[in-house]
């Protein structure tokens, strides 16, 4: 019984630590990424394959940042313009990528975001430190969501 405490008490450990941060979309931040706007105050990261990442995001300056399979870059605008060209062209029948602004517990802005998705785990271990981790689709709610006449919120019919 105590090697089985001592090991879920382990795992525990190694779970998402600190306040949660959070994304608020934004057009006004999603029209910076397609105008291949670069913050010179902010340091950019991407994720998923370098010709067209599943995410790429600006954290400012004064923050440090930590995330496994981020990687960071000095994008230029012409960069931006062939990530835009390969990931979000309107033309394409596709998902639109997102833009938000990645937020602090206290409710400061403190990056920004530009994604496919927009579910992930934003933690701040400490003040100047914030942790993310690479988005994905959001979870499934319930098995019967989108299915048998429910609409994909689960909340009612469809007409």
């Amino acid at each position: 019984m105590l090697t089985l405490l001592l090991l879920l008490g382990g795992c525990a450990a190694t779970g998402p630590q600190g306040q949660q941060g959070s994304l608020i979309l934004s057009d006004e931040i999603r029209n910076l990424f397609e105008s291949a706007t670069i913050l010179p105050d902010h340091v950019y990261y991407y994720t998923g394959p370098e010709a067209e990442p599943e995410a790429i995001i600006g954290i400012h300056a004064d923050f440090t940042f930590q995330g496994h399979y981020w990687y960071q870059i000095a994008p230029s605008q012409a960069q931006l313009q062939s990530w835009n060209r390969q990931i979000d062209n309107a033309h394409r029948i596709r998902n639109a990528y997102k833009g938000a602004r990645i937020m602090s517990p206290d409710g400061r802005q403190v990056g920004i975001w530009y994604s496919l998705f927009d579910h992930t785990v934003i933690r701040f271990p400490d003040e100047k430190t914030i942790l993310i981790y690479t988005p994905g689709p959001p979870p499934i709610r319930g098995f019967l969501d989108g299915v048998e006449g429910r609409d994909f919120s689960g909340q009612g019919q469809r007409n």
